[in-house]
């Protein structure tokens, strides 16, 4: 019977990204954003140790880019070196942020770290008493993988060993990122390993739980305002019967999130305020004492809504919410405010009214309502978009955008129209 250990997952480490937008920010800011991935991966060093891990997965993106800094070497190399000394090993591919070849330097790797190469091949985890796992996987050979790798993978030796697959890639043709290696959890099963760790896909997901498990660890640190919420690896847990249980476990230093406050009952610019501040403290609460970098969206319908629509008004208090920022160690910078403020109009008792705007509302509710009314609606946009899309950098809608462009036409009819008096 095989016997049970402990491995932590990692993926997309993104070591060394530059947050080059962020150059015009505070200090306190700036240095604590450049320095994140690499305190995020300091993290996952510690994290092995203190849970006596027997060895260290890594999915691909361990570099943010293929021209990988000497910095970003060194400091990889020398936490895996760490684990080596205390008789944890590691297994590594490359993905399409650092490709194999990608600049590297001459540094050499502990002889505990594996580093696959450009073609699936074997390799063994062990502890004190021999065997515990089998492992498998590739690395990017040059940038741009997009066929479907899974087929070059081979079965594992019927040896009783837990099967581990290592692999880079897009599963099910996720949209948010580069369709690199794509492939489909009937593609992972028909390989007969235990356990696949994933990357690329940067939001963690135990796509399925067995037989084979199939798991996404997301990045070790979110890196801009795509990337909210707690990210870190999964340490995983795998006992006799070769059942696992994945833990998530949080690993970055910043947290990125984006908000809403509600300003229903606002009446003045100082109520705002207050209600921003409130929105502050909960961020600040919520973040288990991580920085914060995040995007406020002002909502509610309220007598504040005309203050804000006025020009300037939004930036001004931004402006003044930032001349108040205070580096502690555990800040909040808010990276945005948008005002979706709504003016005090019942909309939708608005519609039922038999003149123009009741006539125009009550059209726009009903396109709203009705698939058919949307699609017809994206198409006509598309068309008029098609001629100008090259000239103006315009691209076309899909139905969820046409719904969100009615909704907003709508009120701006309604304000506009209604005006303030009513």
């Amino acid at each position: 019977m095989p016997r049970p250990f402990t491995f932590v997952h990692a993926a997309d480490l993104h070591i060394d990204s530059r947050f080059i937008a962020w150059a015009g920010a505070p200090d306190a800011v700036r240095s604590t954003l450049l320095e994140s991935t690499h305190r995020a991966f300091r993290n996952l060093i510690k994290l092995c140790l203190e849970r006596k891990a027997n060895f260290l997965v890594v999915a691909g993106d361990v570099y943010e880019a293929a021209d990988r800094s000497v910095r970003a070497q060194l400091r990889f190399r020398d936490g895996l070196a760490e684990l080596g000394d205390h008789g944890i090993s590691s297994f590594v591919v490359h993905g399409n942020h650092d490709p194999l070849d990608g600049w590297a330097n001459t540094i050499g790797f502990p002889a505990t770290t594996t580093i696959f190469g450009p073609n699936p091949s074997w390799s063994v985890a062990s502890d004190d008493a021999g065997p515990i796992a089998q492992l498998q996987g590739m690395s990017y050979p040059t940038q741009d993988v997009t066929e479907n790798v899974v087929s070059r993978f081979t079965m594992p030796e019927s040896n009783g060993l837990f099967s581990i697959g290592l692999l880079h890639c897009n599963l099910g043709g996720n949209p948010s990122h580069g369709n690199y290696a794509p492939c489909s959890v009937a593609d992972l099963e028909r390989i007969g390993l235990d356990y696949w760790a994933l990357g690329h896909i940067h939001r963690r997901a135990i796509v399925k739980a067995s037989r084979p498990a199939i798991v996404y660890a997301g990045n070790t640190q979110g890196r801009d305002m795509q990337e909210t919420g707690p990210r870190g690896c999964y340490v995983v847990s795998v006992d006799g019967a070769r059942d696992i249980n994945a833990e998530f476990v949080p690993l970055d230093t910043v947290r990125w999130e984006q908000s809403e406050v509600r300003l229903d009952s606002a009446r003045t610019m100082d109520d705002v305020l207050l209600a921003i501040d409130q929105k502050i403290s909960e961020l600040r609460a919520g973040s288990n004492g991580r920085p914060v970098v995040c995007r406020l969206g002002l909502t509610g319908r309220g007598p504040v809504h005309d203050e804000l629509a006025r020009d300037g008004a939004v930036d001004d208090l931004l402006a003044h919410l930032r001349d108040g920022f205070v580096p502690d160690s555990h800040w909040v910078w808010i990276d945005g405010l948008e005002d979706k403020t709504r003016p005090v109009i019942d909309i939708e008792a608005r519609s039922h009214e038999l003149d123009f705007l009741g006539l125009l509302l009550s059209r726009a509710q009903s396109t709203l309502e009705g698939r058919p009314g949307i699609t017809e609606m994206s198409r006509d946009v598309n068309a008029a978009l098609k001629t100008s899309r090259d000239r103006d950098g315009l691209s076309q809608i899909g139905e969820t955008e046409a719904r969100q462009l009615l909704d907003e036409a709508r009120w701006l009819l309604a304000e506009r129209l209604e005006g303030p008096s009513r």
